[in-house]
């Protein structure tokens, strides 16, 4: 099964969003975010208007991907294109818990 979601402006991984979901993420600054309830806390930086959302966890630095934690501030921030990618991935997980 397809595990991204295009929104527009870039794909949103579902995996990734599943996880995201179960964090809390916290506004330190005006694009800032303190994100917890995973295995550590880290901090992601959401960047000026049309600049690349970073985060200090090895997933962004090594594959070189928008994580958890930035989905998670994402969400928090209220980013259309990751609340659009809620929706299929519900009914990805609806369709893994029919078979």
């Amino acid at each position: 099964m397809d595990t991204m979601k295009s929104t527009g402006a870039f794909a949103v991984d579902l995996d990734r969003l599943e996880r995201g979901v179960q964090l809390v993420a916290e506004k330190i600054d005006i694009r800032r975010f303190r994100v917890t309830g995973g295995s550590s806390e880290h901090w992601v930086d959401l960047g000026a208007t049309g600049a690349r959302p970073r985060c200090d966890c090895g997933d962004y630095l090594w594959r070189d991907r928008d994580c958890k934690h930035i989905l998670a501030a994402m969400l928090h921030d209220g980013n259309a294109g990751v609340i659009s990618a809620i929706g299929p991935m519900v009914a990805r997980l609806r369709s893994q818990a029919d078979r």
